[in-house]
């Protein structure tokens, strides 16, 4: 019976949260992916891996009711329920300018998430990346911990540092609007900010075999290089995106030289 109340509780937990980010991101008033806009936010685009995991996340609380592994979702406990009461509030104070207040939420709510994480990840194996245990159990709360991760560095950076601020330059008749260069300290902050975000990826990488993981850091790192026009910012971006994604390709890589070499050994 307490298992039935959690699931139908984590049931509505993702209603809730998907009504809340729905209702933000198609009202009126204010755009939030594109609020509090820095010299490390991404381009849009970027914003798209939410729907990607709401979309899994889907598949979560549906296959909860149905798979036999009850332990996982014992596992989980009611920190789904809290994640997302936690996500909706960052997002109300995110919407309402309450930067500060925003950043200590969504610290909690990190923790909150890293805990999902580490009981999945680290406590149920996964038969292969094509089972609907990795599919609805495993990937979601990857990507979810991924992009927490990436929230965590927006919000820091939108509570803590300048706004990215613009000026009108009229051209030919034609007003538009130029970025204004960033100081050489919020260029080094930005720089440790993504450097922070390119170990990250390799962390997933190379201390968790996540690939998910450090393929949301990377798809971030290309956003922040499309978006920023500061030199420094925007090729830096451009440089650690490539090294995030050749790590992702790694294993391949690794098999195809290991393959190449064995061949050589077996002609001799």
């Amino acid at each position: 019976m307490a298992h039935i109340i959690l699931k139908i509780a984590n049931l509505i937990a993702f209603f809730f949260l998907l009504g809340v980010n729905v209702y933000s991101g198609l009202a009126p008033v204010k755009d939030a992916p594109l609020a509090h806009v820095t010299y490390i936010s991404p381009a849009y685009f970027t914003f798209y891996v939410w729907f990607l995991i709401h979309l899994l996340l889907t598949g979560f609380v549906i296959y909860q009711f149905f798979t036999s592994e009850e332990e996982i979702i014992r596992a989980i406990h009611w920190h789904f329920v809290g994640v997302a009461l936690l996500n909706t509030l960052w997002l109300a104070l995110w919407d309402d300018d309450m930067l500060f207040l925003a950043w200590i939420v969504v610290l909690i709510l990190a923790c909150q998430v890293t805990y999902i994480y580490r009981e999945v990840h680290f406590g149920f194996a996964y038969d292969n990346f094509f089972s609907w245990k990795y599919f609805f159990i495993h990937l979601p709360f990857t990507l979810y911990h991924a992009w927490i991760v990436v929230v965590v560095v927006l919000t820091t950076f939108a509570a803590l540092t300048p706004e990215k601020t613009y000026q009108e330059v009229t051209t030919d008749g034609t007003t538009t609007e130029v970025p204004d260069s960033p100081s050489i300290i919020v260029q080094l902050v930005v720089i440790i900010g993504l450097l922070f975000l390119e170990s990250t990826s390799v962390a997933y990488i190379e201390a968790k075999k996540d690939y998910a993981g450090g393929a949301v850091i990377a798809w971030t790192l290309y956003g922040v290089w499309c978006e920023q026009e500061d030199a420094v910012i925007h090729w830096s971006a451009l440089i650690l995106a490539i090294i995030a994604t050749i790590y992702l390709f790694k294993p391949l890589v690794v098999e195809i030289v290991s393959g190449g070499k064995k061949e050589r050994q077996s002609d001799v």
